[in-house]
């Protein structure tokens, strides 16, 4: 018996199909209507974080690279990986509500579909979609279908602001520069996926991102200014710099490493660090990864001095550690003391 696609379904099927797979939530006194209506309606105090994202394939992920990491083959490989892209997705819209102290609400989810989008393949997907929103306690609650010549999904996510806003802005000379977590794993996972290599935490990390949620929470306590990491540290560091207007300071040895990045082998190019020793050039390369590595979604912050080691004492407490990298000064952009070349991250519409 051939496998139901998007074309053999119809739109109509497909809608009922998602319906279906969207019943099984865990009733929300938030959502007050879901799937079914033109609009979704929901309940939230106070003001609210809006915020849209999109999981593009071939670009944010690829079929054949989220499978089961390793633990499966076959057909349950494929839906271990539609499930993974589906967790992936949504995680990536609750990074930008962690990285305002906020509290994700609801999301919605419009697919753009080739017509032979297998519908085994779609249930995998918001298989995983569900696990992340029970993971964060948000709902699912509508989106929308549409053909299109790659499998993409678009999803817009509305949360609750915290008391005390926090965004890009408010950095001041004298503020210490601060990451949650360890950098590089994700590019690590993807180096290794790229490899042939299906299992491994930095290949997790890579596939199933956790979104520094209660980091944030407890961030916009203290905090100036706050961003997740999507794009690189260096990067994203730099919209913090420019919405501030002030000079981004990052000590590139101060920055913690993912431990799977210095247990990667890597070629080291011909004409380049003759002068280095093997140890040296792979230290060099280890901080470039973690400066760069993008979808890290762990967060970047500003801190003023008087309440930084009050923010490490309470992210400590929940289990997060807070690691100083560097300092705001008067100036403009990012500096890397002693790191060669531009800035190491990743932009859409530059050659990778």
């Amino acid at each position: 018996m051939a496998a139901r696609t998007a074309r053999t379904v119809g739109e109509a099927g497909l809608i009922r199909l998602i319906a279906r797979w969207l019943s099984v939530q865990k009733r929300d006194n938030r959502l007050v209507k879901g799937i079914g209506d033109d609009c979704a309606t929901v309940r939230i105090r106070g003001r609210q974080l809006l915020t849209a994202d999109s999981f593009v394939e071939k670009v944010h992920f690829r079929r054949e690279w989220t499978s089961a990491r390793g633990r499966r083959s076959g057909r349950d490989a494929g839906l271990a990986g539609a499930r993974d892209a589906g967790w992936k997705a949504l995680a990536a819209n609750i990074s930008d509500i962690a990285a305002a102290g906020g509290i994700p609400v609801a999301a919605l989810v419009s697919l753009e579909l080739p017509p032979e989008t297998k519908v085994a393949w779609l249930k995998g997907f918001y298989s995983g979609l569900l696990s992340c929103a029970r993971r964060y306690g948000l709902s699912v609650a509508g989106g929308n279908i549409t053909r299109g010549p790659h499998l993409a999904a678009h999803i817009t996510l509305v949360g609750e602001a915290p008391r005390r806003l926090v965004g890009r802005a408010g950095a001041r000379p004298g503020d210490i520069v601060a990451v949650t977590g360890q950098l590089g794993g994700a590019v690590a996972g993807l180096l290794l996926l790229a490899r042939g290599i299906r299992k491994g935490p930095a290949v997790r990390r890579h596939l199933h991102p956790e979104p520094s949620v209660r980091a944030g929470q407890v961030l916009a306590r203290y905090a100036s200014a706050m961003a997740d990491i999507s794009d690189g540290l260096a990067r994203d560091a730099g919209h913090i710099a420019e919405e501030s207007g002030v000079k981004v300071v990052i000590v590139p040895g101060a920055v913690p490493i993912h431990p799977a990045v210095k247990e990667l082998s890597y070629e080291k190019p011909k004409n380049r660090g003759e002068d280095m020793l093997p140890g040296q050039w792979l230290d060099m390369l280890a901080r470039h990864i973690a400066l760069g590595s993008g979808e890290e979604y762990e967060l970047v912050t500003t801190v003023p001095r008087r309440r930084f080691g009050a923010a490490v004492r309470a992210l400590l407490k929940i289990g997060i550690t807070l690691t100083a990298v560097g300092e705001v000064r008067r100036g403009r952009g990012v500096l890397l003391p002693g790191h060669p070349g531009p800035l190491p991250g990743f932009d859409h519409f530059q050659e990778r």
